[in-house]
């Protein structure tokens, strides 16, 4: 049984597709934007996308850059376009981490004068999974993943998919250490350790933890940074004022909604003992939690101090900015390109993992 969003898909690439075939649109003629169609079919931009890069490979039409898809043929030939690119794939740029590492990504293929396709695949991580499998049909060389696996069985099942699969792959931002799987991602130790180390440069003792998806080895390693900084200054850990939640749910409309439902539990939680600052593995974590102590009339950094992990553009809004760690995204999606030309140039027997160290970015919140 097909879910409704390949149904959804299905039902646009087909109307799409005649209206094309019956000269509704004649060769020469530009579309409608993904985000009018999406309004149209009333669906995500991301549905839209994929129905239109199946036309493309027909040879229906092309899309090129500030110039909009237009229609190529009314009628469909035997191949689609040979691109001869790379692939970028992730969930949604409306994410920052994404857009960032993909503009680093889209920056050093121009330098090298290499095409690359942009592909989002919503929040279902399979359908990355069924993108990688036609891939080939376009004559991409190689991709590109910034996966967002929601569960630890998911990503045991996601790991064992790329393991089999034929086209060079490089993970960006996830890492799958001991799986045989290219990637590059931030060093999660020394971004935990960094922000504890600044809380307790600052005389904090009472120092907790807070992060959903905890079974991701980034969180977990942040989660090692900040165990350790606490080991180094003597201070015994109090699991009582950490909070780690496996779950997660992805929200791009309203990212802050999980983190401050699980903000409400952590105050719950940690009340009356003694709290003087929190690491959150985050910026979205963060920020949750600064405004639900907001709310609940608690001052930022008064009653304890508050630090993030990424530095997004919501870490410098609102009425306490954020103390955080630079996430180098646009360098890692730079890398992400380097490690994807290394792989098909040389082929390794040894898959490739690199680490990127962000730095310390003091603000208001500690």
């Amino acid at each position: 049984m097909k879910n409704g969003s390949s149904s959804k898909l299905e039902i646009i690439q087909s109307e799409l597709q005649q209206e094309i075939l019956r000269k509704v649109w004649k060769v020469g003629d530009k579309l409608p934007t993904e985000a009018e169609l999406a309004v149209k079919y009333k669906c995500s931009v991301g549905t839209v996308n994929k129905a239109v890069s199946l036309l493309v490979h027909k040879g229906l039409i092309e899309r090129k850059t500030r110039m909009g898809t237009r229609v190529l043929s009314n009628t469909i030939v035997g191949t689609g376009i040979k691109l001869d690119a790379y692939a970028f794939i992730c969930p949604s740029d409306q994410h920052e981490g994404v857009w960032r590492a993909m503009k680093g990504f889209q920056s050093a293929a121009q330098a090298k004068k290499r095409r690359m396709l942009m592909l989002t695949s919503g929040s279902d991580y399979q359908k990355e999974v069924e993108i990688i499998g036609r891939l080939t049909e376009f004559d991409v060389q190689g991709a590109v993943l910034y996966p967002v696996v929601p569960s630890f069985n998911e990503l045991v099942h996601f790991s064992d998919i790329l393991q089999t699969s034929k086209l060079p792959v490089v993970l960006v931002g996830v890492g799958l250490p001991g799986q045989g799987i290219s990637g590059v991602s931030i060093d999660g130790f020394h971004a935990g350790y960094t922000m504890t180390r600044h809380l307790l440069d600052k005389g904090l003792k009472r120092l907790g933890f807070l992060a959903y998806r905890s079974w991701a080895v980034s969180i977990r390693d942040r989660y090692q940074g900040y165990k350790w900084a606490l080991s180094e200054a003597g201070i015994p850990l109090d699991e009582n004022l950490v909070l780690l939640s496996p779950s997660m749910h992805l929200d791009f409309d309203n990212p802050l909604k999980e983190s401050i439902d699980l903000s409400t539990q952590y105050l719950a939680q940690t009340r009356d003992l003694g709290l003087q600052g929190v690491v959150a593995a985050s910026d979205f974590m963060a920020r949750g939690l600064i405004n639900v102590a907001l709310e609940k009339g608690l001052r930022i950094p008064e009653d304890f101090a508050v630090t993030g992990i990424d530095d997004y553009s919501l870490a410098s809004e609102g009425p306490v900015k954020l103390t955080t760690y630079h996430v180098p995204y646009e360098e890692m999606g730079r890398i992400s390109f380097e490690m994807l030309e290394s792989l098909l140039e040389t082929n390794p027997a040894a898959p490739s993992e690199k680490h990127v160290r962000g730095e310390l970015v003091v603000r208001d919140s500690a």
